[in-house]
């Protein structure tokens, strides 16, 4: 167990090493998660058949996993972790500011998988949160001060423990009787293309790229020279099965106990394997909060704080483990639904990083521009106009906009935001592309007219 001491800076040739395979069991193991076990809730809530909640969440999470794959794939060729890469687009300015945006992301998340884990924790053995709480948040801190290399080793030695559980837990679900009773009572209909289908792609979506400003962070120390196909389908592969599978699982939860209430109705079809049901939780909090809080560490410094990544580790875990013991009584609820809202920041983002890494194929980043008008512009006209998209919810507070309000309430808002960042990022790169290689036949015509 070595200790990385390498924070934001680039990665050197020497200390290159690894295989684009780890990234499968990476995302595989972190995807493992009660979040994505309480979107599998979320279609029998709205009134979705389970057809067509199978290709919703199937659609959903292909786009979203898409965008964490491009997200990864940039690491290798850069050597930095992920939110650099706004320098090249945006400046080296803006993305101080996106490092600190994704600190309180990051860390925001943290705090919910913290207490969403430790209740899983606590329903097991009945302890307090006061003393289960600092314990997980200790077992998670120790990974993360590590390092990348122990991140990697745990992941996927999770990966493999974690894949187990939840197949056994399915073949439990899928043996009951109480599942067979309520498949012939719910049925299986055809694929319904309404706003509730709509909204669950989006809602999967959102959820899974929302690992998007995080990739990088697990793949920056792979040799230079690998694949970029290679490390795009490990990630998009690793991610995607492992979310579509517990989704599912819990899909078919709801489907066969008819409930909306995802830990009540897992208890019920786990039977005496409650407790194994809830100790798969929680290792897959562990194996996600690892990254929340690795990845927070980075985006910190990237935001300009002054200290080693060590050290700012810690000081992270401490304060999200203050901040989990004062939530914990239900405003984690309020909080997770902010997390959410927040993450609307993400997708115009993301496009713009893309779009210069796949499209212009700007594969070096540099920091002397500290502000880049065109990334800068392509990211505030991507995210106003998703505005008019959006249908925001907090808690027991929500608003929705004029255009989502027309379509039913639907958000999609992401799509939007992405589409639109996109497409205004290369547009005016190629304008200012051709007006720079115009300049030297302009002069040229101007001095030969003297």
């Amino acid at each position: 167990m070595t200790l990385e001491r390498i924070g934001t800076q680039q990665i050197p040739p020497g200390e290159r090493h690894g295989s684009p395979r780890s990234l499968f069991y990476l995302w595989f193991a972190a995807n493992l998660t009660i979040a994505d076990f309480a979107l599998g809730f979320v279609p029998i809530s709205i009134g979705m058949n389970f057809t067509s909640s199978i290709i919703a969440i199937l659609v959903g999470n292909i786009l979203g996993a898409s965008i964490v794959g491009f997200s990864a794939a940039m690491g290798p060729s850069t050597g930095y972790p992920q939110m650099m890469g706004t320098s090249n687009s945006m400046g080296r300015k803006i993305m101080r500011v996106f490092g600190l945006v994704n600190l309180s992301n990051t860390g925001g998340w943290f705090i919910v998988n913290n207490i969403l884990s430790v209740l899983a924790l606590y329903l097991i053995f009945g302890l307090s949160y006061v003393i289960l709480i600092p314990i997980f948040v200790a077992v998670v801190y120790v990974i993360a001060y590590l390092g990348h290399n122990f991140i990697h080793t745990v992941e996927r030695i999770l990966s493999y423990i974690l894949g187990v559980m939840f197949a056994v837990i399915f073949i439990k679900i899928i043996v009951s009787g109480d599942f067979h009773l309520a498949s012939t009572q719910v049925g299986f209909a055809s694929i319904r293309l309404d706003t509730a289908f709509f909204g669950m792609v989006a809602f999967t979506y959102s959820y899974l790229m929302s690992w998007g400003p995080y990739a990088s962070d697990y793949s920056r120390y792979l040799p230079q020279n690998s694949s970029l196909r290679r490390i795009f389908l490990n990630t998009f592969l690793g991610s995607l099965i492992s979310t579509t599978f517990v989704e599912v699982v819990a899909l078919v939860i709801s489907f066969a106990t008819l409930s909306s209430s995802s830990i009540s109705a897992l208890r019920v079809m786990s039977g005496p394997l409650y407790p194994f049901s809830m100790l798969a939780i929680a290792l897959g909090g562990i194996a996600a909060n690892v990254l929340n809080l690795y990845s927070a560490s980075l985006s910190g410094l990237v935001g300009g704080i002054k200290m080693n990544r060590t050290s700012f580790v810690g000081l992270v875990a401490i304060a999200g483990g203050i901040l989990s013991l004062l939530f914990y009584r239900g405003f984690y609820q309020f909080f997770e639904s902010f997390l959410l809202v927040l993450d609307y920041w993400i997708s115009p983002w993301v496009a713009v990083l893309i779009m210069d890494f796949f499209v212009l194929k700007r594969h070096s980043l540099t920091f002397s521009t500290p502000f880049k008008p065109s990334g800068i512009i392509a990211y505030l006209v991507g995210l106003l106009s998703s505005v008019p998209f959006m249908n925001v919810s907090l808690g027991p507070y929500g608003f929705t906009f004029p255009v989502s309000s027309a379509l039913g309430g639907i958000d999609i808002s992401y799509f939007i935001s992405f589409a639109v960042a996109s497409l205004t990022y290369l547009a005016i790169e190629y304008y200012l592309t051709a007006k720079a290689r115009n300049r030297p036949m302009e002069r040229q015509i101007a001095e030969s007219g003297k």
